[in-house]
């Protein structure tokens, strides 16, 4: 598990980081220090990891943990529909919360999302209107990301 900030690296004006607003089982792009960019990434093995927004919870907290198992706070990707959203959990039917990291060109990541369902699978971030999509193959630029470490 690991603390983390994603950063699309589209080079267009706007916010980049993505942020998970889990009263509205949301996802938006935002700046660094806005609420829900910060993210925990468990690794699964195999380069496989799941997204869990941190937005208003504190990693030290048993109790925050507790209460992070009642909110949307899981990234999710629907390749049916081509969405991003938070979702409860990682079980059935939330295939879409797998997530497979390989690199990318110019020292970028590309996220794949490994849900069951047919369709386009990349994690596309467009920081002009702040927005999230998958879409079908790495020719966007918005399909390339970087991961930091929050201070």
């Amino acid at each position: 598990m690991a603390l983390v900030h994603l950063r699309c690296k589209a080079d267009f004006p706007g916010k980049h980081y993505l942020a998970g607003i889990p009263e509205a089982a949301a996802t938006t792009l935002r700046d660094k220090d806005e609420p829900g960019t910060r993210w925990e990434m468990n690794a699964l093995g195999n380069n496989q990891y799941t997204f869990l927004c941190m937005q208003d919870l504190d990693p030290t907290s048993f109790f925050d943990l507790l209460d992070s198992f009642s909110e949307d706070r899981y990234l999710d990707g629907n390749p049916f529909t081509g969405t991003i959203q938070l979702v409860r959990n990682t079980n059935e039917p939330n295939t879409g919360t797998r997530w497979l990291r390989s690199n990318g060109p110019e020292d970028s990541l590309i996220f794949t999302c490994l849900s069951a369902a047919n369709g386009p699978r990349l994690l596309d971030g467009n920081p002009g209107p702040n927005t999230l999509q998958l879409k079908p193959d790495n020719g966007f630029f918005g399909t390339r990301w970087t991961v930091e470490t929050p201070l």
